[in-house]
């Protein structure tokens, strides 16, 4: 029986263990500070066992478990993952992860050469679906003696249209801690072969809205910096490219003005045990406790008090008389601990994942647009979209790896042949499929 190391018990962590334990049939030890969760992920099966494990824990402690199994596939913050990296080439186990691939780990691509393993990242959601299927739309319009001009990607996470049923236009399928974080990573693009740069600070504010195709008008803003992409498929220098995140219209707005507050500081620990959301609004304002606060942080925003920004903060409740729910943490700890409890799913509640890639390339006689569009919705009181979304490539892929199927060594996007092929394939089958088209301009 091959044996999994699964480390973390994330939102998207349920699917993936039980891909490996119900389709495998292989022993999944599942690694995590929370001995519950883990035993609620396993849910009593006999090939699941629950480790005790932090990653604070000593490295040889991360050793002797990755030195008995057959691949690990790390779930744990993607800081974390060098160092599980680390342990995987010392003991010549292959290793997988969803996260994007950053300079430590990309640093160790000879290394996991030499140990003759493979540590697959980006293999997922966004990244992963994105990534398989631009390149094998790129690969196709090579074989048909086009060029590709323009590559313009969108990756989402938010609610069904049914079950989009709060003034932000967003709920949690994954960890907001996560999402706060990427909120201000730096991005980078191509446009009319010219490269753009966006801090930061400055990422919510360059967003626009944008069309998917049979599906609607959406925001989006940039993801990261997507010019490293182009030699990863393989396109030539002057090609355009933007890969970004969609979301409902106002999105952009509602997270500049937290950041603008203050509101997604982390350096300031504080007791809280004593004040109000509204003092706390106060302090950020800079005005005495009062009833005027909305007004205050309308002026603060530069806003008419009766803006959307407004109500939507007051929504959440950022304005209201009441003690604030934790007892001490930074700015960031008290909005997403207000974001838990107000924008949650139900469990009758559907999420929708989006993934839609347009190209634009060049043939003798003709300009074509390639479309592939991808929607898919969660499970009522069941497992959400995001979660398989992210989970079930990882883990198609990891059973590849143990058969044998993927022979690729090093450090690695899934933008090889060998990877997306099958990998598409099987996801078809669990009804990730995207749906294509062709517009000749």
């Amino acid at each position: 029986m091959k044996q999994i190391l699964v480390l973390g018990t994330g939102y998207v962590v349920k699917p993936l263990v039980d891909y490996f334990m119900d389709e495998c049939k292989y022993e999944v030890f599942v690694a995590s500070r929370d001995n519950d969760r883990s035993g609620q992920i396993i849910a009593g099966r006999p090939h699941g066992k629950r480790v005790l494990w932090t990653a604070k824990a000593p490295y040889a402690e991360l050793d002797r478990m990755v030195k008995e199994v057959d691949l690990v596939v790390s779930m744990i913050p993607p800081s974390m993952h060098p160092i599980v990296a680390r342990a995987c080439i010392n003991n010549r186990v292959d290793m997988v992860t969803t996260s994007y691939i950053g300079p430590e780990m990309r640093a160790l691509d000879e290394e996991a050469k030499k140990a003759g393993i493979v540590i697959l990242n980006e293999i997922g959601e966004d990244p992963g679906m994105d990534h398989m299927d631009a390149q094998q739309t790129i690969d196709r319009i090579e074989a048909e003696g086009g060029k590709v001009r323009s590559l313009t990607s969108y990756g989402a996470g938010i609610p069904s249209f049914e079950h989009n049923r709060n003034p932000l236009g967003y709920k949690f399928s994954w960890s907001p801690m996560g999402l706060i974080r990427a909120g201000e990573t730096p991005a980078a693009f191509i446009q009319d072969g010219k490269k753009i740069k966006v801090s930061g600070e400055d990422l919510f504010k360059n967003n626009w809205l944008t069309d998917i195709y049979n599906l609607g008008t959406f925001e989006t803003y940039p993801n990261r910096d997507s010019t490293i992409y182009i030699d990863e498929y393989g396109l030539d220098r002057g090609v355009d490219i933007y890969r970004g995140l969609l979301r409902f219209p106002g999105y952009c707005s509602t997270m500049q003005g937290f950041k603008d507050l203050g509101l997604f500081r982390s350096d300031n620990s504080q007791d809280l045990s004593s004040k109000t959301y509204r003092q706390l609004m106060a302090d950020l304002v800079g005005v005495s406790d009062s009833p005027d606060v909305r007004l205050a942080t309308a002026d603060h925003l530069g806003e008419e008090r009766t803006s959307d920004l407004l109500a939507r903060y007051e929504w959440l409740g950022l304005f209201d008389d009441a003690p604030i729910a934790i007892r001490k943490g930074s700015n960031v700890d008290v909005l997403v601990d207000l974001m838990l409890r107000k924008m949650a799913y139900a469990p009758r509640e559907k999420d929708m994942i989006i993934v839609h890639n347009n190209i634009v390339a060049e043939f003798d006689n003709r300009i074509e647009r390639r479309l592939a569009t991808m929607r898919v919705e969660g499970r009522p009181f069941g497992h959400s979209a995001m979660s398989r979304a992210v989970s079930l490539p990882a883990a198609i892929a990891s059973r590849l790896i143990i058969e044998g199927a993927i022979r690729q060594k090093g450090v690695v996007m899934p933008t090889s042949s060998e990877i997306y092929s099958p990998v598409l394939a099987e996801l078809v089958e669990h009804e990730f499929r995207f749906e294509h088209h062709k517009i000749v301009l």
